[in-house]
């Protein structure tokens, strides 16, 4: 029964310009896995062993734009995780735009990867090979977009299935914590393992994993509860 004068409020799922998207999205990470499961199998498998055998490895035109796209799409999951996590915790940002919610995650996380990468470029250098730069490159851009893999489908069942928004943020969570502790791993053995640098691994995990991670996770709660209090 409809009631005059109230409004019905907004959901995701209900959204059909987001779902078309988002099912377009899907198609698109279906193929790129059915297409790739054997060279992303390998990859995967190298981010245990032999992890240097990565700066070998020819990264076509292709591979790049699937990583892209991988990436891309791990940040448009994450701002959905995200504005649920602000539906659930702080309420609905009634003045704001649910767009706009979205794109302020997103913006965030784009940023935060960009940062990174800048750090990565202006301190790793100095005590590697051109070598093991390449190996950490690659490594970087390979678990970043390997995220999507992850983040969509908890995504997908949070918007469609009603799963729980702190469940939902715990997945996230996990899969953050997997790719922290994976680059922690290769870091030790691409750049530390052979000459035993066991301080500066702690000042790399300290300044170039830690802190932005400790960041990030400060910036989101302010923004969140800015947009609460718009």
């Amino acid at each position: 029964m409809r009631v005059e004068g109230l409004s019905v409020p907004y959901t995701i799922s209900t959204d059909n310009t987001l779902s078309l998207v988002l099912l377009l999205c899907s198609l698109l990470l279906i193929m790129i896995v059915m297409h790739s499961r054997n060279v992303l199998s390998l990859r995967i498998r190298s981010l245990f062993i032999h992890t240097t055998n990565l700066s070998n490895y020819r990264h076509t035109k292709s591979d790049k734009r699937k990583e892209l796209f991988l990436t891309a799409l791990s940040i448009m999951s994450l701002s959905l995780i995200g504005y649920s996590a602000e539906l659930h915790y702080f309420g609905e940002p009634l003045a704001t735009n649910h767009y706009l919610v979205m794109a302020s995650y997103a913006g965030i996380f784009i940023t935060f990867l960009l940062l990174k990468r800048l750090l990565y470029m202006l301190t790793i250098p100095i005590y590697c090979n051109i070598q093991q730069w390449r190996a950490w490159y690659h490594l970087f851009r390979f678990t970043t977009s390997l995220q999507g893999l992850w983040f969509l489908p908890i995504a997908l069942v949070n918007v469609y299935f009603g799963l729980s928004a702190p469940t939902t943020l715990i997945l996230a969570i996990i899969g953050i914590t997997i790719t922290f502790f994976v680059r922690i791993y290769n870091a030790w053995s691409i750049f530390f393992k052979k000459k035993k640098l066991y301080v500066p691994f702690f000042l790399y995990l300290c300044t170039l994993e830690t802190v932005p991670l400790a960041l990030l996770a400060g910036t989101l709660t302010c923004v969140a509860q800015t947009l609460k209090g718009a």
